[in-house]
């Protein structure tokens, strides 16, 4: 499915923009192997007022699991999850992995396996003792 921000008034170089935003801003949490939430990725979108519970903000999100599900990386979106309560992704999460052709009985499996190979590709070095 081609994603574009049309359908929130939004140009094409500014859904670009905002797209690249919200994978710089994954891509930061990554690089210190942490988790994120969605109101920190919203803070860091300067193309367009982001809320965090948006469709605007699935929409982004889907586009970067779909890009990089088409480069063969990682689910870059899987560290990107709910502040509160069970910090885990939304069920975008999954019904988006399923529709990309990801094949997994236990979601929690599939997501932290997910979690663990972008920490493994983006994260920095962890010392050696």
């Amino acid at each position: 499915m081609k994603r574009s921000g049309s359908q929130f008034g939004l140009s094409d170089d500014d859904w670009e923009t905002a797209k690249a935003e919200v994978r710089a801003a994954i891509l930061d949490a990554a690089y210190d192997r942490r988790m994120t939430w969605y109101g920190e990725i919203a803070s860091r979108v300067q193309a367009t007022r982001l809320d965090p519970y948006s469709a605007l903000m699935n929409h982004l999100l889907g586009a970067v699991f779909e890009d990089e599900h088409a480069e063969g990386r990682p689910a870059l979106t899987a560290i990107v999850t709910h502040k509160h309560g069970d910090k885990e992704p939304g069920r975008g999460f999954y019904q988006m992995a399923r529709a990309l052709g990801y094949d997994f009985q236990e979601p929690y499996v599939f997501w932290s396996t997910q979690v663990q190979a972008v920490f493994k590709r983006y994260g920095k070095a962890v010392p050696s003792d």
